[in-house]
């Protein structure tokens, strides 16, 4: 069963990997594979880039030996010429195979990446013995020209206790919302959260 999980694992990432512009393609590291990736505009200059997540493609028989492998998300923006440039690279903000508990949070059930007007969002999360999100959003800086750290919001559940029949089988018991100081920007690349 673990054979086909890994074998499922590795025909998505390559059928993913298959969607990105070949100049993208030669920059992932090596060792690495891509997870997921997302397009969009990411800067002011109106061409479409990319975010992708890369992986070990081993990393959950690598975490059971030793701590889970970083999944770093690579910033690609496009050049005039249609190739794309490595950009920045930060290896905190998508949560490693081991960092959910009973699951994985970020692979088991499509967490993703989301890009609206040089905003962009992480969401890391599981619903499997605990039940939580958290999403990490940057945007694109012009007077910087580059993307800083904007907002991360943490949201946690438990059982409910209610002995209603109606009730929700969950209920909120935590939302936490760190914003961004505006005199003190943390770039992209720099950023960690803090509690990892």
């Amino acid at each position: 069963m673990k054979n086909l999980v890994y074998s499922l694992l590795l025909i998505t990432s390559l059928a993913s990997a298959h969607e990105l512009p070949a100049s993208i393609l030669e920059q992932i590291p090596e060792g690495y594979s891509v997870l997921r990736h997302a397009s969009g505009e990411l800067n002011d200059d109106a061409l479409a880039d990319y975010l992708v997540v890369v992986h070990k493609s081993q990393e959950a028989t690598l975490s059971s030996e030793q701590p889970a492998p970083a999944r770093p998300l690579l910033l690609f923006t496009q050049r005039t010429d249609g190739s794309y440039a490595l950009s920045k690279r930060n290896d905190q903000v998508v949560f490693r195979v081991d960092e959910g508990g009973q699951c994985d949070p970020y692979g088991d059930d499509g967490r993703g990446l989301v890009i609206n007007k040089r905003y962009f969002t992480i969401e890391n999360g599981v619903a499997c013995g605990q039940h939580w999100t958290d999403y990490i959003t940057f945007r694109y800086d012009t007077k910087l020209k580059d993307w800083v750290f904007h907002k991360r919001i943490f949201e946690n559940w438990v059982p409910n206790d209610s002995e209603d029949p109606d009730a929700e089988a969950l209920v909120m018991d935590a939302h936490q919302v760190t914003t961004a100081t505006r005199n003190a920007p943390i770039r992209f690349a720099d950023y960690s959260p803090p509690d990892r």
